[in-house]
C-alpha cells in the first residue's frame, strides 16, 4: 500500500510538472502569486520565467527571475528560486507561496538604507543613511505582516541627522552594527544588536510583538573621539549614565 501511494504521488507530480512546463508565466502569476507581490512585464513559463519589474511590500524590484521547484506542488504550495535586482542592490532567495502567505529561506540581499526604509518604517523614521547586508535563514510575510525572522542584518557606515538641529546638512556618523534575529513568540520579531566599531559602544535587544508594538532597549557608551553633538544627543534622550559611563536608552511605540 505504501509503495502504491508513493508511485501515485510521483505520477501526480510528473503530470503536474509536464502540464506546468508549458503554462504561460503571465497566467500562472495571476493564479499563484499573492497580490502584494505585484509583477509586470512577465515572460517565459511558470517553470522558468521572468518579470521586468514589481514590488514586494512597497520595495521596487527589477529583472525578477525564477525557477520553479516542482516537488513543492505536492504540498499545495508553490516554491521557486528567485533573484532580483534592486535600485541599488540585489536579492536572492528560495521562496514558497500560498494564496495568503510568502515564506522565504536562504535570503541574501544587499541595499542602501534608503531602499530598506521602503519596507521598514523604523528605518524611514530614523532618516538614516548607510548600507545593509541581509542573510536570513527564514522570513514570512502574510496579511501585511512580517514574522518568523531568523538570521542576520549587518549595517555599515551608518549616518543620521543631528539630534539637535544646527542649520547644517552634515550627518552624524554612527559606525557599523550587527542585528541578529532570533527566537520570538508567534507573530513577533525579536533579536539583539551590537556595534562593530565606531563612536558608540552599543549593545541591546528589541521586540516587535504581534500587535506591532515595539520595545527597544540599549546600553550606550560614547567612545573616545565621539562628537559633542552625539554626546549631547544621548544626554537629551536618556537619563544620567551609570557608574560605568553607559547610558540606557529605552524606546517603545507602534509600527
Amino acid at each position: 500500500m505504501k509503495n502504491r501511494r508513493l508511485w501515485l504521488a510521483l505520477g501526480v507530480g510528473a503530470y503536474l510538472a509536464f502540464a506546468l512546463s508549458a503554462l504561460p508565466a503571465a497566467t500562472a502569476v495571476r493564479w499563484l502569486v499573492p497580490q502584494e507581490m505585484g509583477l509586470s512585464g512577465i515572460q517565459g513559463t511558470v517553470w522558468s520565467g521572468s518579470a521586468a519589474s514589481g514590488t514586494v511590500r512597497g520595495l521596487p524590484v527589477q529583472d525578477v527571475r525564477w525557477r520553479l521547484r516542482p516537488w513543492t506542488l505536492l504540498t499545495g504550495r508553490v516554491g521557486a528560486n528567485v533573484e532580483a535586482r534592486l535600485a541599488d542592490g540585489f536579492l536572492n532567495a528560495e521562496i514558497t507561496t500560498t494564496t495568503s502567505r510568502v515564506q522565504s529561506t536562504n535570503l541574501r540581499a544587499g541595499m542602501s538604507l534608503t531602499t530598506l526604509a521602503l519596507m521598514v518604517p523604523a528605518v524611514a523614521a530614523a532618516r538614516a543613511r548607510g548600507q545593509a547586508s541581509v542573510a536570513l535563514s527564514s522570513i514570512e510575510i502574510g496579511n501585511g505582516r512580517v514574522s518568523n525572522v531568523r538570521g542576520e542584518l549587518k549595517l555599515a557606515a551608518i549616518e543620521i541627522a543631528p539630534f539637535i538641529p544646527n542649520g547644517s546638512s552634515n550627518l552624524l556618523p554612527l559606525g557599523d552594527y550587527t542585528v541578529t534575529f532570533g527566537e520570538a513568540r508567534e507573530g513577533s520579531i525579536a533579536g539583539r544588536f551590537i556595534d562593530n566599531g565606531g563612536p558608540l559602544e552599543l549593545a541591546g535587544t528589541f521586540v516587535v510583538d504581534a500587535a506591532r508594538e515595539y520595545t527597544f532597549d540599549a546600553l550606550i557608551k560614547p567612545r573616545a573621539g565621539a562628537s559633542e553633538q552625539l554626546i549631547q544627543g544621548l544626554k537629551l534622550m536618556t537619563a544620567d549614565p551609570g557608574a560605568d559611563g553607559r547610558y540606557r536608552l529605552t524606546l517603545t511605540g507602534s509600527l
